[in-house]
């Protein structure tokens, strides 16, 4: 009976051990537990505000996109409007120097036919 003694002894220890090994893990899975719980705490109560910053500034840039936009398309009408009044103004320059190049075409061949008769 001896041996059965002692191994119901050292079964004990074991037992007792290893119970022991198992509260220190809960106790130490609770401490992790907390603590993350703690962490997203945090992180809601820190990230909530920085995201609604984020949401505030683009829509800010996307006003001044909207603007950026309205004044390149303001800018493009005007170069349009420009480019039209460049051409109207060649094209009235351009006039007179086509009617003198008509008149003396219409006298050279005026004096060609003058000339052959």
């Amino acid at each position: 009976m001896e041996v059965q003694s002692v191994l119901l002894v050292v079964l004990i220890i074991a037992a007792t051990a290893a119970c022991i090994a198992l509260v220190v893990v809960l106790l130490d899975v609770l401490k992790t537990s907390r603590s993350a719980r703690q962490l997203m705490d945090d992180v809601d109560e820190r990230l909530m505000p920085l995201l609604e910053n984020a949401e505030v500034t683009v829509n800010a840039v996307n006003a001044e996109l909207l603007r950026v936009d309205g004044i390149v398309t303001r800018f493009e009408e005007v170069s349009d409007t420009v480019s039209s009044a460049t051409n109207v103004v060649r094209e009235a320059a351009n006039a007179p120097s086509i009617a003198a190049s008509a008149i003396g075409t219409t006298l050279r061949r005026f004096m060609r036919g003058a000339r052959a008769r």
